[in-house]
């Protein structure tokens, strides 16, 4: 009886003593390229939380790594490449672009890609979140990491465009309200309260971060060229020169302005501070466009949008 007690149990040793584990033999860490593989099988499956978790267990970094964690990060937003084309094909001016090609396709894509409400809100940080992993993979300029890097920031141009538009309104209302309690003729008034304008100058800062990062991935980029002119340009493209022409035209304490309330409120020392903070020093057509310049240059946004 004690014999057959004791096999079980030295069975039991065998299998778990540190220097004898039979399960190490059996259950063996994935490697980093199996781990890939079945991202991918989970991306196909529509899996994205596994495919994120199964990614995030790799240990080496590589170009394929980010361009996996992209697919499943959009795909979990519910933002794909064919929810893009089924924008394109639903629009009405499917058949109207005026370009070939490329052009023709980015002449198709429109803003309600990302949806309204949560959804808009949840495929904008995945498309922010996706071209910012891209741009910082070992090879950034690697034609599929490069290009669609590219292709995103396409996308997300026209969404940030409207957010831009309504947090300008937002800024300029803040701006004629404190111009009505401040007296804007006096650089130096102090403004009794700033709590309305930093509410939208925050929304204006997380615009700021969008369109930066919007610029820095369409640079010397093949599918996406803002330094064309007119008819040479698709709407995206179009809409991207505009805007950096326009805005990136410096920031200064004492702007030229009109006789708008909003206008002379810039012009207030305190004002340029409060657009001033936490950035660096504006520079005409350097290729960045501060909070700084976003608000000045385009307080009416129709110059810049």
């Amino acid at each position: 009886m004690w014999r057959r007690l004791m096999l079980p149990v030295t069975a039991f040793w065998v299998l778990t003593a540190c220097d004898m584990n039979l399960y190490e033999s059996v259950v063996k860490p994935k490697t980093d390229r199996a781990l890939m593989e079945e991202a991918r099988i989970k991306i196909d499956e529509q899996d994205y939380d596994g495919a994120l978790s199964s990614l995030d267990k790799v240990g080496r970094d590589s170009n394929d790594l980010r361009l996996l964690r992209s697919a499943a990060r959009l795909g979990q937003s519910g933002l794909s490449m064919w929810t893009i084309l089924t924008d394109i094909v639903d629009g009405t001016g499917f058949d109207s672009g005026t370009g070939s090609g490329v052009d023709n396709f980015f002449d198709q894509i429109s803003g309600a890609v990302v949806g309204e409400g949560e959804a808009r809100t949840l495929r904008l940080a995945a498309l922010t979140e996706s071209v910012s992993d891209l741009l910082q993979a070992p090879d950034p300029n690697a034609s599929r990491v490069k290009n669609l890097a590219c292709f995103l920031a396409g996308v997300m141009a026209l969404p940030t465009v409207t957010d831009a538009t309504t947090a300008i309104q937002s800024t300029t209302t803040s701006l004629a309200s404190l111009a009505a309690t401040v007296d804007v003729s006096n650089p130096n008034a102090q403004c009794p309260d700033l709590s309305g304008l930093n509410s939208s100058l925050t929304t204006i800062a997380n615009v700021q971060n969008q369109f930066s990062l919007i610029l820095e991935a369409t640079a010397n980029c093949k599918l996406l060229d803002v330094t064309g002119t007119g008819s040479d340009l698709n709407a995206i493209e179009a809409q991207l020169a505009k805007f950096n022409q326009n805005a990136d035209a410096g920031c200064s304490s004492t702007p030229a302005c009109g006789s708008g309330a909003a206008c002379q409120a810039l012009g207030l020392q305190c004002v340029y501070d409060a657009l001033t903070t936490g950035s660096g020093v504006s520079t005409a057509q350097d290729g960045q466009v501060s909070k700084c310049e976003l608000v000045q240059n385009c307080l009416t946004p129709g110059t810049c949008f």
